[in-house]
């Protein structure tokens, strides 16, 4: 009787299931019971208005919080775009806290809105949070509500950091537009988050691996989640909010730390003079010759030190070797060929 060799047990025929190569690791060892996650999920808070605000919150509990916000065209998950050093964040224990603005990713446009209204917004998401305390992250377009955010609740703060913020645009040819204008002006960029999140050939930020990419995912969320299509409509009437003056923040006591390029086409030096003029307690104030709009990714390391406190330490590559060390022998040893931050940003 003949045996079809698909009813032929494997014994029979003397074999073994056959593999290209010997397995990469000699034992699966234990294998994990959680998920890993894409990053936060984006919550939502209603307000007794009804409107309806969305943030995030990620991170290390038992450490320092920070509300982080974004440039102008972010959304909820901009923080994502640091994550890039998340290892670092972890290290240090913070907990991120974004809260979305007006008519970007998940959160309606409301025309009559303004950074007051963000303010308001942040308050009611950190007190739904038991957040009491906080230090504030801004970049570049979010400098504004950062302003507004200290102004409203001064005693709350730990600290601020401004990585090349606007202050204000008021007087300028820009603010002399129409928002059916400004809608016109910005809705090419806006429809196509890769000229949206287009760096120069020569940002450090193309050393990061897969940076760019994450950028125009932000973008994408940001003008396109809710279906929006790209509508230029909010991201032009951000534009003209910054027309407006900035928020007072004389009675801001926390230490305000400054971050500028000094080769920033789009924020110029300028308006991080108006904050070191404005901002009683300005601890530091930081010029970076030659950099432009993206010494808040470049000096991110940096950045994520001072807001654990850190304060008097400062990141460097010196002999390969990623270190911390006083920030007064910083400038000596960049002398002897140290680099500022961590290492992968002096590989070529």
């Amino acid at each position: 009787m003949k045996i079809g060799l698909l009813a032929m047990p494997l014994a029979l025929l003397g074999a073994t299931p056959l593999l290209a190569e010997a397995p990469s690791v000699p034992a699966i060892g234990p294998i994990q019971s959680d998920f890993d996650d894409f990053g936060p999920a984006v919550q939502s808070l209603t307000l007794p208005s009804g409107r309806v605000v969305h943030f995030t919150d990620t991170g290390e509990t038992g450490g320092r919080t920070v509300l982080f916000i974004g440039g102008t065209g972010t959304s909820a998950r901009a923080a994502g775009m640091t994550d890039f050093l998340q290892t670092l964040r972890r290290q240090l224990r913070l907990r991120f806290i974004v809260v979305e603005r007006n008519g970007f990713g998940d959160t309606a446009f409301k025309p009559d809105w303004g950074v007051a209204d963000y303010a308001a917004e942040v308050r009611a998401v950190l007190d739904h949070l038991g957040v009491k305390r906080f230090a504030g992250v801004a970049i570049s377009g979010g400098g504004p509500y950062m302003a507004a955010v200290a102004s409203a609740m001064p005693e709350r703060l730990i600290s601020l950091h401004m990585l090349a913020t606007a202050a204000t645009a008021q007087g300028s040819d820009r603010c002399k537009v129409t928002l059916e204008q400004a809608s016109k002006g910005v809705a090419g960029s806006v429809q196509n988050p890769q000229n949206w999140w287009a760096f120069p050939a020569n940002s450090p930020t193309h050393r990061i691996p897969g940076f760019a990419d994450r950028a125009y995912e932000e973008g994408a969320r940001t003008f396109f989640i809710r279906g929006q299509m790209g509508d230029p409509t909010p991201e032009a009437a951000e534009m003209l909010r910054y027309c407006g003056p900035a928020a007072d923040v004389s009675k801001v006591t926390a230490p305000v730390h400054i971050y500028q390029g000094g080769a920033d086409p789009l924020v110029k030096i300028d308006q991080a003079e108006y904050w070191r003029g404005h901002f009683p307690n300005v601890a530091s104030f930081r010029v970076f010759p030659g950099e432009g709009h993206d010494v808040q990714y470049r000096h991110w390391d940096q950045v994520l030190i001072e807001l654990a406190g850190f304060t008097d330490q400062t990141v460097l590559c010196d002999a390969g070797k990623t270190r911390a060390v006083p920030a007064k022998e910083a400038n000596a040893l960049v002398t002897k060929g140290a680099t500022l931050g961590i290492c992968a940003w002096a590989k070529r």
